[in-house]
């Protein structure tokens, strides 16, 4: 029902739009960035890797452990596949991550020694308290020794201006999801003579979309007509974040991938992502902070096929994705309680498989996020979310009207967290 339905929609004409109208959101950006920078004190030294203790509480908890923000870049199919040249499957959205396209599906909020791995804007971000000494009595070799626990939830909703994800008629629907996980930190292994170390990290977590059921113009589709986009996305993944002096962070990740029709109780898709991610965060001054993230993820799919189709198999999906983000992070008010992050990125994805071979996807996302910490667990974030999509020649021959698209997510998410 999926793919007929949106190959009646690739059947519509391709609708043709200025590169300025394109890219007019990320000049906005770029001044947006300029107005945080303005009416700051520097400190004497723009690159120390240390922080000035009087920093804000969620700058601390990003300068400690910054979290990715390259998974955003599953909006352009990274680990989810298309099934055939005029279908679009839809995305689980952060991010992402996602400041997320609307996506990339939210992970789970870890214990304050990781930081979320994948959401594109951080949801939630954790409050981190410096003490002299445990809380528990503990000495801090023996708590660093422990395996961290935690668990989140999270409800987003969004509206999208182009949820069929087509160059034309775009058609408007908003989105709701549910999200929860659960994840451990286990303890840091220091290798050599304690110049580099790594923390191992494994992550659990579930998502439901509903899209349709409510409306914010005439146009948006119900939820009759939108019910075919609703789905469950499941991830597993084992990660290992190696950090360094010079405040690099290097993540390897081997991850499992699901997409499921929840109605049915079918799945639909999975595939396993390695992937290897690197990350840094400089310091521009204590409420300032400048995030670089780049990632290479491979992803081995399947999709489920009911009925066989000449020219159609079930690995078709198989992809090399490689994602760059750029965040400008600034906390604002008394306590450093609300997080401004304006962020740009780019993202190539090329498929490697049957007759999608030598088709190549781009993606360009610009978005900004604020996010209020209203208790240590607890935050409310406000998002807006601008992607372009186009793609090479071949792409354009298998995807027809779906081989670029403009589109504009705007909305709101809660998240809560607990580490125990």
């Amino acid at each position: 029902m999926l793919s007929n339905h949106r190959r009646t929609s690739c059947l519509n004409s391709r609708v043709v739009f200025s590169t300025l109208a394109r890219l007019g959101f990320i000049p906005l950006l770029v001044c947006v960035s300029i107005g945080l920078l303005e009416g700051q004190t520097p400190i004497t030294d723009v690159n120390v890797t240390s922080v000035q203790g009087n920093r804000s509480a969620l700058l601390s908890e990003l300068f400690d452990k910054p979290p990715s923000v390259a998974d955003e870049f599953l909006e352009s199919n990274a680990s989810l596949v298309e099934p055939d040249a005029g279908v679009v499957v839809p995305s689980p959205k952060s991010e992402p991550p996602e400041a997320s396209q609307p996506a990339p599906a939210p992970k789970p909020t870890p214990a304050p020694k990781v930081a979320e791995p994948g959401k594109a804007q951080p949801v939630g971000v954790q409050e981190l308290v410096d003490v002299d000494a445990p809380p528990s009595g503990e000495l801090a070799t023996e708590s660093e020794s422990k395996i961290q626990m935690a668990i989140n939830g999270g409800v987003r909703t969004y509206r999208s201006s182009n949820v069929t994800r087509v160059s034309g008629p775009k058609q408007p629907a908003t989105a709701f999801e549910l999200s929860a996980g659960a994840n451990a930190v286990l303890p840091e292994v220091k290798l050599g003579s304690s110049i580099i170390s790594f923390t191992p990290t494994v992550t659990v977590m579930a998502q439901r979309a509903y899209f349709g059921q409510y409306k914010l113009g005439g146009k948006d589709w119900g939820s009759q007509d939108a019910r075919i986009l609703d789905y469950e996305f499941r991830l597993a993944s084992f990660a290992a974040e190696f950090s360094a002096k010079d405040d690099w962070t290097v993540t390897l990740t081997a991850e499992y991938d699901e997409l499921r029709n929840f109605y049915e109780g079918s799945k639909l898709y999975h595939a396993f992502v390695p992937s290897v991610g690197i990350s840094k965060i400089i310091p521009l001054r204590k409420d300032l902070a400048l995030m670089l993230d780049t990632r290479l993820r491979y992803a081995l799919s399947k999709t489920v096929l009911k009925y066989k189709v000449p020219g159609v198999f079930d690995d078709d999906g198989d992809n090399l994705q490689t994602s760059f983000n750029v965040s400008l992070m600034r906390s604002m008010g008394k306590e450093g309680k609300l997080l401004l992050m304006p962020s740009v990125g780019f993202g190539r994805t090329g498929y490697l498989k049957n007759e999608a071979t030598g088709r190549a996807d781009y993606l360009l996302l610009a978005g900004i996020s604020a996010s209020y910490q209203m208790q240590a667990w607890l935050s409310l974030q406000a998002f807006a979310n601008f992607s372009h999509k186009f793609t090479n020649e071949k792409g354009e021959t298998q995807l027809g009207a779906a081989a670029s698209f403009d589109n504009w997510d705007i909305g709101i998410a809660l998240s809560g967290n607990h580490t125990f």
